[in-house]
Protein backbone atom coordinates (compact mmCIF):
# COMPACT_ATOMS: atom_id res chain seq x y z
CA UNK A 1 0.00 0.00 0.00
CA UNK A 2 1.16 3.52 -0.71
CA UNK A 3 3.08 6.10 1.93
CA UNK A 4 -0.04 8.35 1.08
CA UNK A 5 -3.64 6.63 0.08
CA UNK A 6 -6.48 8.72 -1.35
CA UNK A 7 -9.34 6.94 0.65
CA UNK A 8 -13.19 7.35 -0.32
CA UNK A 9 -12.96 10.44 -1.52
CA UNK A 10 -11.36 12.55 0.67
CA UNK A 11 -9.90 10.79 3.64
CA UNK A 12 -6.16 10.78 3.92
CA UNK A 13 -4.75 7.42 5.63
CA UNK A 14 -0.78 8.18 6.43
CA UNK A 15 0.57 4.37 6.51
CA UNK A 16 4.96 4.49 7.80
CA UNK A 17 6.28 2.31 4.70
CA UNK A 18 9.68 0.70 5.21
CA UNK A 19 12.23 1.50 2.52
CA UNK A 20 14.16 -1.02 1.53
CA UNK A 21 18.31 -1.15 1.34
CA UNK A 22 19.18 0.14 -2.11
CA UNK A 23 20.27 -1.43 -4.32
CA UNK A 24 21.80 -1.27 -8.58
CA UNK A 25 17.75 -0.10 -9.32
CA UNK A 26 17.97 3.24 -7.36
CA UNK A 27 19.55 6.89 -8.07
CA UNK A 28 18.35 8.20 -4.94
CA UNK A 29 15.79 7.29 -2.06
CA UNK A 30 14.50 8.31 1.34
CA UNK A 31 14.07 5.98 4.29
CA UNK A 32 11.71 8.63 6.20
CA UNK A 33 7.87 9.44 5.04
CA UNK A 34 8.83 13.01 6.13
CA UNK A 35 11.46 13.13 3.17
CA UNK A 36 10.04 14.26 0.07
CA UNK A 37 11.17 15.33 -3.72
CA UNK A 38 15.28 14.18 -3.92
CA UNK A 39 16.51 15.56 -6.69
CA UNK A 40 19.72 15.68 -8.73
CA UNK A 41 21.57 18.20 -11.11
CA UNK A 42 24.21 18.78 -13.15
CA UNK A 43 25.59 22.02 -13.44
CA UNK A 44 22.28 23.85 -13.34
CA UNK A 45 20.64 21.31 -15.81
CA UNK A 46 17.50 19.50 -14.64
CA UNK A 47 17.71 17.04 -18.02
CA UNK A 48 21.22 16.05 -17.19
CA UNK A 49 21.94 12.63 -15.99
CA UNK A 50 23.64 12.36 -12.64
CA UNK A 51 27.44 11.74 -14.15
CA UNK A 52 29.75 14.95 -13.60
CA UNK A 53 32.90 15.29 -15.96
CA UNK A 54 35.93 15.86 -13.80
CA UNK A 55 37.70 17.35 -16.48
CA UNK A 56 34.98 20.66 -16.75
CA UNK A 57 34.29 22.91 -13.91
CA UNK A 58 31.56 21.18 -13.25
CA UNK A 59 29.11 21.05 -9.94
CA UNK A 60 26.25 18.98 -8.37
CA UNK A 61 23.58 19.62 -6.44
CA UNK A 62 21.56 17.10 -4.30
CA UNK A 63 17.99 18.46 -2.40
CA UNK A 64 15.18 17.79 -0.95
CA UNK A 65 12.52 18.65 0.96
CA UNK A 66 11.64 17.80 4.72
CA UNK A 67 8.03 18.33 5.57
CA UNK A 68 7.51 20.56 8.43
CA UNK A 69 9.16 24.03 9.32
CA UNK A 70 11.56 22.44 11.89
CA UNK A 71 15.04 22.85 11.52
CA UNK A 72 16.47 19.64 11.15
CA UNK A 73 20.60 19.09 11.18
CA UNK A 74 21.10 17.00 8.42
CA UNK A 75 24.73 15.89 7.49
CA UNK A 76 26.28 14.39 4.33
CA UNK A 77 28.88 11.37 3.99
CA UNK A 78 30.22 10.92 1.11
CA UNK A 79 31.38 7.09 -0.06
CA UNK A 80 33.38 5.94 -3.23
CA UNK A 81 31.95 2.60 -4.40
CA UNK A 82 33.46 0.23 -7.17
CA UNK A 83 31.30 -0.38 -10.63
CA UNK A 84 28.67 -2.71 -8.58
CA UNK A 85 27.67 -0.12 -6.63
CA UNK A 86 29.59 -1.67 -3.52
CA UNK A 87 32.22 0.44 -1.28
CA UNK A 88 35.02 0.77 -2.47
CA UNK A 89 38.02 -0.88 -0.56
CA UNK A 90 40.48 2.53 -0.54
CA UNK A 91 40.42 5.67 2.36
CA UNK A 92 38.41 8.44 2.33
CA UNK A 93 41.53 10.35 1.81
CA UNK A 94 42.30 8.56 -1.28
CA UNK A 95 38.91 10.23 -3.31
CA UNK A 96 38.01 12.92 -0.68
CA UNK A 97 39.91 16.34 -0.10
CA UNK A 98 37.96 17.77 2.93
CA UNK A 99 36.11 16.05 5.69
CA UNK A 100 33.31 14.44 5.85
CA UNK A 101 29.51 14.55 8.11
CA UNK A 102 29.64 17.97 7.27
CA UNK A 103 26.14 19.70 7.73
CA UNK A 104 23.84 20.83 5.26
CA UNK A 105 23.54 24.54 5.97
CA UNK A 106 21.65 25.65 2.82
CA UNK A 107 18.01 25.55 3.82
CA UNK A 108 14.45 27.49 3.59
CA UNK A 109 11.15 27.49 4.53
CA UNK A 110 8.51 26.67 2.06
CA UNK A 111 6.28 30.32 1.49
CA UNK A 112 2.43 30.72 0.93
CA UNK A 113 2.22 26.13 0.91
CA UNK A 114 -0.66 24.12 1.78
CA UNK A 115 2.05 21.53 3.37
CA UNK A 116 4.63 22.95 5.43
CA UNK A 117 8.12 21.93 4.02
CA UNK A 118 11.84 22.97 4.01
CA UNK A 119 14.02 23.05 1.22
CA UNK A 120 17.58 21.62 1.94
CA UNK A 121 20.22 22.20 -0.79
CA UNK A 122 23.81 20.31 -0.75
CA UNK A 123 26.00 21.60 -3.46
CA UNK A 124 29.47 19.25 -4.37
CA UNK A 125 32.40 20.86 -4.41
CA UNK A 126 31.93 23.41 -1.76
CA UNK A 127 34.72 25.05 0.63
CA UNK A 128 34.09 21.51 2.62
CA UNK A 129 34.78 19.11 0.58
CA UNK A 130 35.92 18.09 -3.00
CA UNK A 131 36.33 14.73 -5.04
CA UNK A 132 39.69 13.63 -6.09
CA UNK A 133 38.95 10.71 -8.31
CA UNK A 134 36.42 9.22 -10.86
CA UNK A 135 34.04 6.49 -10.18
CA UNK A 136 30.58 5.92 -8.17
CA UNK A 137 29.51 7.89 -5.58
CA UNK A 138 26.99 7.45 -3.02
CA UNK A 139 25.68 10.51 -0.52
CA UNK A 140 24.68 9.90 2.27
CA UNK A 141 21.59 11.92 4.59
CA UNK A 142 21.83 11.81 8.31
CA UNK A 143 20.34 12.83 11.14
CA UNK A 144 22.02 11.80 14.57
CA UNK A 145 23.74 9.14 12.78
CA UNK A 146 20.70 7.27 11.10
CA UNK A 147 20.16 7.56 7.48
CA UNK A 148 17.18 9.15 6.28
CA UNK A 149 18.01 9.88 2.77
CA UNK A 150 20.19 9.11 -0.11
CA UNK A 151 22.07 9.75 -3.66
CA UNK A 152 24.09 8.36 -6.16
CA UNK A 153 25.87 9.76 -8.71
CA UNK A 154 28.47 9.52 -11.36
CA UNK A 155 32.00 10.89 -11.96
CA UNK A 156 33.62 10.47 -15.19
CA UNK A 157 37.26 10.88 -16.50
CA UNK A 158 35.66 12.19 -20.10
CA UNK A 159 37.50 10.16 -22.39
CA UNK A 160 36.62 9.07 -25.82
CA UNK A 161 36.40 5.48 -26.17
CA UNK A 162 33.00 4.03 -26.58
CA UNK A 163 30.67 4.51 -29.91
CA UNK A 164 27.34 2.98 -30.56
CA UNK A 165 24.01 2.75 -32.75
CA UNK A 166 20.52 1.53 -32.42
CA UNK A 167 18.19 -0.33 -34.88
CA UNK A 168 15.35 -1.44 -35.26
CA UNK A 169 16.43 -3.95 -37.15
CA UNK A 170 17.28 -7.40 -34.29
CA UNK A 171 18.54 -9.94 -34.32
CA UNK A 172 15.16 -11.55 -32.67
CA UNK A 173 12.67 -9.62 -34.82
CA UNK A 174 12.41 -6.70 -37.26
CA UNK A 175 10.98 -3.16 -37.08
CA UNK A 176 8.41 -4.94 -34.61
CA UNK A 177 9.03 -4.37 -30.57
CA UNK A 178 12.92 -4.54 -30.02
CA UNK A 179 15.99 -2.27 -30.42
CA UNK A 180 19.39 -3.50 -30.88
CA UNK A 181 22.72 -1.78 -29.89
CA UNK A 182 25.99 -2.05 -31.53
CA UNK A 183 29.09 -1.27 -29.37
CA UNK A 184 32.69 -0.25 -30.07
CA UNK A 185 34.88 0.01 -26.83
CA UNK A 186 38.13 1.58 -28.17
CA UNK A 187 40.63 1.00 -25.01
CA UNK A 188 43.81 1.34 -26.84
CA UNK A 189 44.71 4.35 -24.65
CA UNK A 190 44.49 2.11 -21.27
CA UNK A 191 46.98 -0.09 -20.29
CA UNK A 192 44.81 -2.99 -20.28
CA UNK A 193 46.31 -6.46 -20.36
CA UNK A 194 42.80 -8.46 -19.44
CA UNK A 195 39.62 -6.96 -20.77
CA UNK A 196 37.41 -9.37 -19.04
CA UNK A 197 38.60 -8.45 -15.58
CA UNK A 198 39.78 -4.87 -16.12
CA UNK A 199 36.95 -3.44 -17.86
CA UNK A 200 33.39 -3.66 -17.09
CA UNK A 201 30.40 -2.37 -19.33
CA UNK A 202 26.91 -1.34 -17.70
CA UNK A 203 24.26 -0.04 -20.66
CA UNK A 204 20.81 1.92 -19.40
CA UNK A 205 18.04 2.78 -21.43
CA UNK A 206 15.91 5.69 -20.19
CA UNK A 207 18.30 5.81 -17.03
CA UNK A 208 16.52 2.49 -15.66
CA UNK A 209 18.37 -0.02 -14.23
CA UNK A 210 16.34 -2.60 -13.16
CA UNK A 211 16.48 -3.56 -16.78
CA UNK A 212 20.19 -2.36 -17.22
CA UNK A 213 22.56 -4.93 -18.74
CA UNK A 214 25.66 -5.00 -16.63
CA UNK A 215 29.14 -6.64 -18.05
CA UNK A 216 27.73 -7.77 -21.42
CA UNK A 217 29.85 -10.39 -23.39
CA UNK A 218 31.79 -8.74 -26.68
CA UNK A 219 31.42 -10.41 -29.93
CA UNK A 220 35.21 -10.44 -30.33
CA UNK A 221 38.21 -8.35 -29.14
CA UNK A 222 40.80 -6.83 -31.85
CA UNK A 223 43.35 -6.54 -29.49
CA UNK A 224 42.52 -3.09 -28.52
CA UNK A 225 38.75 -2.81 -29.49
CA UNK A 226 36.33 -4.70 -27.97
CA UNK A 227 33.05 -5.05 -30.55
CA UNK A 228 29.51 -5.92 -29.74
CA UNK A 229 27.38 -6.87 -32.64
CA UNK A 230 24.57 -9.35 -32.63
CA UNK A 231 24.94 -9.62 -28.84
CA UNK A 232 21.83 -10.62 -27.53
CA UNK A 233 22.34 -9.52 -24.00
CA UNK A 234 22.03 -6.05 -26.16
CA UNK A 235 18.56 -6.09 -26.98
CA UNK A 236 16.00 -3.80 -25.32
CA UNK A 237 12.16 -3.99 -25.11
CA UNK A 238 11.29 -0.92 -26.96
CA UNK A 239 8.57 0.89 -24.97
CA UNK A 240 6.41 3.38 -25.98
CA UNK A 241 6.49 7.27 -25.41
CA UNK A 242 5.87 8.21 -21.97
CA UNK A 243 3.08 9.85 -21.29
CA UNK A 244 2.72 13.35 -19.56
CA UNK A 245 0.89 15.99 -17.30
CA UNK A 246 1.91 19.37 -15.77
CA UNK A 247 0.39 20.70 -12.24
CA UNK A 248 2.18 23.98 -12.95
CA UNK A 249 -1.01 26.12 -11.26
CA UNK A 250 -3.29 25.12 -8.89
CA UNK A 251 -6.18 27.41 -10.80
CA UNK A 252 -5.18 26.23 -14.27
CA UNK A 253 -5.79 23.03 -16.01
CA UNK A 254 -2.66 22.05 -18.13
CA UNK A 255 -1.69 18.46 -20.01
CA UNK A 256 -3.71 15.38 -18.79
CA UNK A 257 -4.88 16.93 -15.75
CA UNK A 258 -8.70 16.02 -16.06
CA UNK A 259 -9.67 17.51 -12.38
CA UNK A 260 -7.79 20.16 -9.58
CA UNK A 261 -9.65 20.03 -6.16
CA UNK A 262 -9.22 21.13 -2.83
CA UNK A 263 -9.76 18.85 0.56
CA UNK A 264 -9.28 21.00 2.62
CA UNK A 265 -5.98 21.21 3.50
CA UNK A 266 -4.71 19.83 0.67
CA UNK A 267 -4.75 20.02 -3.06
CA UNK A 268 -5.19 16.63 -5.06
CA UNK A 269 -5.44 16.70 -9.01
CA UNK A 270 -7.10 13.80 -10.80
CA UNK A 271 -5.23 12.72 -14.16
CA UNK A 272 -7.43 12.25 -17.06
CA UNK A 273 -7.82 8.09 -17.45
CA UNK A 274 -5.27 6.51 -19.12
CA UNK A 275 -5.80 3.54 -21.71
CA UNK A 276 -3.28 0.66 -22.28
CA UNK A 277 -1.55 1.58 -25.39
CA UNK A 278 -2.40 -1.18 -28.64
CA UNK A 279 -0.19 1.35 -31.03
CA UNK A 280 2.72 3.56 -30.92
CA UNK A 281 1.89 7.16 -29.77
CA UNK A 282 4.66 10.07 -30.65
CA UNK A 283 5.10 12.73 -27.77
CA UNK A 284 7.89 14.92 -27.31
CA UNK A 285 8.80 13.49 -24.13
CA UNK A 286 11.92 13.98 -21.88
CA UNK A 287 12.43 10.56 -21.35
CA UNK A 288 11.30 10.24 -17.96
CA UNK A 289 12.72 13.23 -16.33
CA UNK A 290 10.40 15.72 -14.27
CA UNK A 291 10.76 19.28 -13.60
CA UNK A 292 9.50 21.03 -10.59
CA UNK A 293 7.68 24.80 -11.43
CA UNK A 294 4.86 26.63 -10.36
CA UNK A 295 4.60 29.01 -12.75
CA UNK A 296 3.88 32.11 -10.72
CA UNK A 297 6.38 31.48 -8.64
CA UNK A 298 9.86 33.45 -8.18
CA UNK A 299 11.93 30.45 -6.71
CA UNK A 300 9.77 26.79 -6.84
CA UNK A 301 12.11 25.28 -4.86
CA UNK A 302 10.11 26.85 -2.06
CA UNK A 303 7.10 28.32 -3.42
CA UNK A 304 5.62 24.99 -5.31
CA UNK A 305 2.92 23.45 -3.07
CA UNK A 306 2.59 19.89 -2.58
CA UNK A 307 -0.63 17.98 -3.72
CA UNK A 308 -1.82 14.46 -4.13
CA UNK A 309 -1.87 13.01 -7.79
CA UNK A 310 -4.23 9.95 -8.68
CA UNK A 311 -3.49 8.11 -11.75
CA UNK A 312 -5.67 6.00 -13.22
CA UNK A 313 -5.46 3.57 -15.93
CA UNK A 314 -8.39 1.50 -17.42
CA UNK A 315 -7.77 -2.11 -17.93
CA UNK A 316 -8.27 -5.81 -17.10
CA UNK A 317 -6.94 -7.22 -14.27
CA UNK A 318 -3.55 -8.54 -15.16
CA UNK A 319 -2.39 -11.79 -13.15
CA UNK A 320 1.04 -12.77 -11.58
CA UNK A 321 2.83 -9.54 -10.69
CA UNK A 322 2.43 -5.92 -9.58
CA UNK A 323 1.86 -3.08 -11.80
CA UNK A 324 3.71 0.28 -10.98
CA UNK A 325 3.96 3.93 -12.09
CA UNK A 326 7.09 4.62 -12.96
CA UNK A 327 9.33 8.16 -13.56
CA UNK A 328 12.42 9.33 -12.48
CA UNK A 329 10.95 11.06 -9.66
CA UNK A 330 11.04 7.63 -8.18
CA UNK A 331 14.23 7.25 -8.12
CA UNK A 332 14.01 4.09 -9.96
CA UNK A 333 12.38 2.89 -7.21
CA UNK A 334 9.74 -0.11 -7.91
CA UNK A 335 8.04 -0.30 -4.55
CA UNK A 336 4.96 -0.22 -2.63
CA UNK A 337 4.72 4.05 -2.70
CA UNK A 338 4.10 3.76 -6.27
CA UNK A 339 2.19 0.41 -6.69
CA UNK A 340 -1.13 0.84 -7.99
CA UNK A 341 -4.23 -1.45 -6.46
CA UNK A 342 -6.85 -3.02 -8.87
CA UNK A 343 -10.63 -0.99 -8.39
CA UNK A 344 -12.99 -3.59 -9.25
CA UNK A 345 -15.66 -1.45 -9.49
CA UNK A 346 -14.38 1.14 -12.07
CA UNK A 347 -12.03 -1.77 -13.41
CA UNK A 348 -9.25 0.51 -13.45
CA UNK A 349 -5.99 0.43 -11.60
CA UNK A 350 -5.14 3.39 -9.02
CA UNK A 351 -2.84 5.04 -7.51
CA UNK A 352 -2.10 8.00 -5.09
CA UNK A 353 1.67 9.74 -5.38
CA UNK A 354 1.98 13.02 -3.56
CA UNK A 355 4.45 14.86 -5.77
CA UNK A 356 5.42 18.64 -6.09
CA UNK A 357 4.05 21.03 -8.64
CA UNK A 358 5.95 20.71 -11.67
CA UNK A 359 6.22 18.97 -15.23
CA UNK A 360 6.59 15.26 -15.29
CA UNK A 361 6.73 12.23 -17.71
CA UNK A 362 5.56 8.78 -15.99
CA UNK A 363 4.56 5.04 -17.27
CA UNK A 364 3.13 2.15 -16.12
CA UNK A 365 5.57 -1.24 -15.36
CA UNK A 366 4.13 -4.41 -15.01
CA UNK A 367 6.69 -6.69 -12.59
CA UNK A 368 6.00 -10.04 -12.75
CA UNK A 369 6.01 -12.22 -9.92
CA UNK A 370 9.75 -13.34 -9.01
CA UNK A 371 11.02 -10.54 -10.92
CA UNK A 372 12.29 -7.63 -10.61
CA UNK A 373 12.33 -5.83 -13.99
CA UNK A 374 9.09 -3.95 -15.15
CA UNK A 375 8.17 -4.49 -18.39
CA UNK A 376 6.34 -2.29 -20.79
CA UNK A 377 4.43 -4.62 -22.92
CA UNK A 378 1.06 -4.90 -20.88
CA UNK A 379 0.12 -1.54 -20.24
CA UNK A 380 2.25 0.73 -23.33
CA UNK A 381 3.54 -1.82 -25.52
CA UNK A 382 6.58 -2.47 -26.88
CA UNK A 383 6.99 -0.27 -30.73
CA UNK A 384 10.47 -0.21 -32.58
CA UNK A 385 9.73 3.44 -33.10
CA UNK A 386 10.19 5.11 -29.60
CA UNK A 387 12.56 7.32 -29.05
CA UNK A 388 14.59 6.50 -26.26
CA UNK A 389 17.56 7.39 -24.59
CA UNK A 390 20.83 4.92 -24.04
CA UNK A 391 23.77 5.43 -21.54
CA UNK A 392 26.86 3.54 -21.63
CA UNK A 393 29.24 3.51 -18.77
CA UNK A 394 32.41 1.84 -19.24
CA UNK A 395 34.67 1.25 -15.72
CA UNK A 396 38.50 0.45 -15.53
CA UNK A 397 40.49 -1.21 -13.05
CA UNK A 398 44.04 -1.51 -14.23
CA UNK A 399 45.77 -4.85 -12.38
CA UNK A 400 47.00 -3.91 -8.86
CA UNK A 401 44.32 -1.14 -8.50
CA UNK A 402 42.30 -0.91 -5.47
CA UNK A 403 39.30 1.03 -7.17
CA UNK A 404 36.87 1.15 -10.15
CA UNK A 405 37.27 4.44 -12.56
CA UNK A 406 34.32 5.39 -14.70
CA UNK A 407 37.00 6.73 -18.10
CA UNK A 408 34.30 7.32 -20.44
CA UNK A 409 30.20 7.39 -20.83
CA UNK A 410 28.38 8.08 -24.00
CA UNK A 411 24.49 9.14 -23.83
CA UNK A 412 22.81 8.35 -27.51
CA UNK A 413 19.21 8.88 -28.79
CA UNK A 414 17.51 6.54 -31.74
Amino acid sequence: MNIIRYISGCCIAAILTVMPLDSHAQWFGSRSEQINTPRIIVDGDWERTPIVDMTADETIEFSFDEMSHRYHRFTYYIQHCNAQWEPSDILESDYLDGFNDQPIDDWQNSMNTTFDYTHYRLVIPNNEVRLKISGNYRVSIREDGREVAFFKFCMTEGKTLISAKISGNTDIDTHDSHQQMDLTVNYGSLTVRDPAKELYTVVMQNRRTDNAVFNPTPTYDAGNRLTYEHCRQLIFTAGNEFRRFEVVNMYEYHMNVDLISFHDPFYHATLSQDTRHHAYKYDYDHNGRYLIRYNQASDSDTEADYLFVHFNLASDRLTGGRLYVYGHFTGGNLTSKYEMEYNEREKAYQSTVLLKQGAYDYQYLWVPDGESAGQTKPTEGDWYETKNEYLILLYYRQRGSRYDRLVSELKIEN
